[in-house]
């Protein structure tokens, strides 16, 4: 006879497979890596990983009730984060573009109306990374269409978050560092700008496909579905 849900022994290994390289590359090389070594921060990242899926697994296999509420509850938070990255990303590239627009836009001004919005990112994706996107990996570990969903906004968040680290270099964003910054910018400049901020950038449509798909994955909770097993 099979073992039934509330008795069946967890596995950490299958989950982590996938949590902790998310972890050891987003959370530690790029994030960790600015407070150490490079080599000391994937490993930070990875034992990240790993300790999340080992929590999940043991909360899964001795506590399933609240294992099904924590596996919902990072559900629904995730789709509020990805609501609120998409959102925000939408907004401040419609500001960025209004100020390239602007006929006396200065260097010190586009700095000005960048700087406000970088620590609202870095909150929202420090969130989604160090926390909803691999815990909600590990604590929905669970065969079905909730699963396959999970998985594929983790793969696709995570190239995103790559492609972000690798092309929006911070240092580019000095526009007030230049010599010429109380001047009105000039035609070439704004262009160069504009490419600086990635103005054309389709993230945030990416990143409402995720919201998407999480609010997909809702529509199949963990505890509705632990409830009618059993009964």
């Amino acid at each position: 006879m099979s073992p039934s849900p509330a008795t069946a022994r967890p596995t950490w290994a299958a989950p982590a497979l996938l949590a902790v390289p998310f972890t050891a590359v987003v959370t530690g090389l790029f994030n960790l890596s600015e407070f150490m070594p490079w080599p000391l921060a994937v490993l930070a990242g990875a034992a990240w990983g790993a300790l999340i899926a080992a929590i999940a697994a043991a909360v899964n296999h001795r506590r399933p009730r609240i294992g099904a509420w924590v596996e919902d509850g990072l559900v629904f938070a995730g789709a509020i984060a990805f609501a609120f990255a998409a959102c925000g990303g939408l907004m401040a590239i419609l500001q960025w573009r209004g100020a390239l627009d602007s006929g006396s836009l200065t260097g010190e001004t586009l700095e000005a109306v960048l700087l406000p919005t970088i620590p609202y990112y870095i909150a929202v994706n420090s969130v989604l990374e160090a926390l909803i996107i691999p815990a909600v990996l590990c604590f929905g570990w669970h065969r079905g269409r909730r699963r396959a969903l999970i998985v594929a906004v983790a793969a696709l968040y995570f190239a995103m978050r790559i492609w972000t680290y690798l092309a929006f270099v911070p240092a580019r964003m000095g526009f007030a560092d230049d010599e010429h910054a109380t001047q009105t910018m000039t035609a070439t400049e704004r262009t160069q700008a504009g490419d600086d901020l990635m103005v054309d950038d389709l993230r945030w449509v990416l990143l409402l496909v995720m919201l998407a798909a999480f609010l997909l994955a809702a529509h199949f909770p963990r505890v509705r579905t632990q409830r009618s097993a059993a009964l």
